[in-house]
């Protein structure tokens, strides 16, 4: 029998110890994406929402006919709009964007990733983180200039050398790639708010008890902010469900953190430059699937 994967999926998302949250996630049929925004003040806010909410067709599929379902092309039109959002507000100058999501199509998977928001696969008993920083510390930890243990404590640990900001070479630094995903898998996607907060054992131990990923949702966000979490944190967990033979519906859409509009402006920028239908239909704010 062919597998039909589909996702059953929770978010949440938290300002953290910051005084707004630029973080944006989102959760969808065959979609799920976290983009942390780090262009300060209200900026990183819209960054974020943007990009997100330009990526809310692929919600329900990736596209058959393009190798990468059309993922590659549609951040590269996000980041186009960011180019557009600073035009048009330029106190919105050097705004920007990370961004983790992984979508579904068939029995396919899709990673893109640009920045430090990571993605984790949890399959009994291995926890594998799926993406690899662009940041300083990551490469200096390649290079084998400093250990993980040095880059925990990095003066420079939240420098990012890859985001969307709207330059016409930004998406040189996207990663999009096959990733192996198959039912019974339970996916992570968050921002470094998370990640920065919890060792990766943890994640793994709290992945595994939960009974659904709502409860891993909820359970990762208050063991970040207990930590203390010093950043903004977004989580979003994902259920992989063959949908031909499980019976759990398909998770609905839903927005948290920057995208779902709870800052003025940021729903402000969507309306003016992108007046299409996704707008209206991402502004309700709900922190889990049904």
């Amino acid at each position: 029998m062919d597998v039909a994967l589909a996702l059953h999926a929770a978010a949440r998302s938290h300002t953290g110890p910051r005084p707004d949250n630029q973080d944006s996630g989102l959760v969808s049929p065959a979609l799920v994406a976290v983009a942390d925004g780090v262009g300060g003040n209200v900026g990183g806010a819209v960054a974020s929402g943007l990009v997100v909410s330009w990526l809310a067709p692929l919600g329900a599929g990736l596209l058959a006919d393009e190798p990468d379902g059309g993922m590659a092309r549609l951040v590269s039109a996000a980041n186009e709009r960011i180019r557009t959002a600073v035009t048009h507000r330029p106190r919105l100058e050097g705004m920007a964007t990370t961004l983790c999501a992984v979508g579904v199509q068939g029995d396919s998977a899709v990673l893109a990733h640009i920045g430090d928001s990571r993605a984790y696969r949890w399959r009994a008993p291995e926890l594998v983180q799926l993406t690899r920083d662009h940041t300083l510390v990551q490469a200096l930890m390649d290079a084998g200039s400093i250990t993980a243990e040095e880059a925990l404590v990095h003066p420079q640990r939240s420098a990012v050398y890859a985001a969307l900001h709207g330059g016409t070479d930004d998406v040189e630094g996207l990663e999009v790639l096959a990733v192996d995903v198959r039912p019974g898998d339970r996916l992570l996607v968050c921002s470094d708010g998370l990640s920065g907060a919890l060792p990766a054992q943890v994640i793994a131990e709290l992945l595994a008890v939960a009974e659904n990923a709502d409860q891993a949702a909820a359970t990762l966000l208050g063991a970040a902010l207990a930590a203390p979490a010093s950043d903004n944190v977004t989580v979003v967990v994902a259920d992989v469900l063959d949908d031909m033979v499980d019976g759990r519906p398909a998770t609905r859409y839903r927005t948290v953190g920057a995208a779902s509009g709870a800052r003025d402006e940021t729903v402000e920028v969507l309306e003016a430059l992108w007046p299409g239908p996704a707008t209206g239909a991402f502004r309700p704010v709900a922190a889990s699937s049904d």
